[in-house]
């Protein structure tokens, strides 16, 4: 029994940072991406600086945007459906009824996480 707890003590001063599921606790360093081109194959842009980037028609989906600068970004005909968007600075963003929401409807999409308004509605009432 003292061997197991003495274990777990090593564990916690060891700054391994695991939350009780096994991700990462919110202690953890966030680790932004080394490569902020806007590509089809690069999904991961996060902490990148986008602002007010002409990124219309780009293929956002389920990509990594967490801690983002979008704003001012131009995201009218963009396929934003599943991306990750936590803490992204949004303020400004253009979308229109071609975009494609993260919430996988057509927009224009509200500035908060860029959901279509219709849920939001849908959500309040």
């Amino acid at each position: 029994m003292v061997k197991k707890t003495l274990m777990v003590v090593v564990l916690l001063v060891g700054g391994l940072g695991l939350s009780a599921c096994g991700a990462t606790s919110s202690v953890a360093k966030f680790v932004g991406s080394k490569n902020c081109a806007v590509t089809a194959t690069n999904y991961d842009l996060a902490g990148c600086n986008l602002s007010k980037r002409n990124l219309s028609h780009d293929d956002l989906q389920s990509d990594d945007l967490r801690r983002a600068n979008l704003s001012g970004a131009n995201l009218d005909y963009a396929n934003l459906q599943g991306a990750n968007l936590k803490g992204a600075d949004v303020k400004g963003v253009t979308t229109n009824i071609y975009t494609i929401c993260v919430n996988a409807e057509h927009g224009p999409c509200t500035s908060g996480l860029l959901d279509s308004p219709s849920s939001s509605d849908a959500a309040n009432n």
